[in-house]
């Protein structure tokens, strides 16, 4: 009995997961969001100028797992921001700059 009251709270918070992930636009938007709270803590003026002489090279990838979503915006192959989605929640991390 126990085993199959964990059976149906499993499936219907994997449903509820399911239902609720985020897509790609929401993550992107969040992504951008978090990326721009950043620059206007940082005000790097190096970047900037780099960004508009070299031009704005960037390139996303969403990945759409059963019940949660990954987002990352990847810059001359560096990867900038890393944004996971479930429950309708988000959760960015910035992997490069930790090194």
């Amino acid at each position: 009995m126990r085993l199959l009251l964990i059976i149906i709270l499993l499936g219907a918070l994997g449903a509820g997961g399911f239902m609720t992930k985020p897509n790609m636009e929401t993550l992107r938007k969040h992504a951008e969001g978090v990326l721009a709270d950043k620059e206007k803590s940082d005000d790097k003026i190096g970047d900037l100028i780099g960004n508009v002489l070299g031009g704005i090279n960037h390139s996303d990838q969403f990945e759409d797992m059963v019940v949660a979503s990954k987002f990352t915006r990847r810059s001359s192959g560096k990867v900038l921001i890393e944004c996971y989605g479930a429950y309708s929640q988000f959760f960015c991390t910035q992997p490069d700059e930790k090194k």
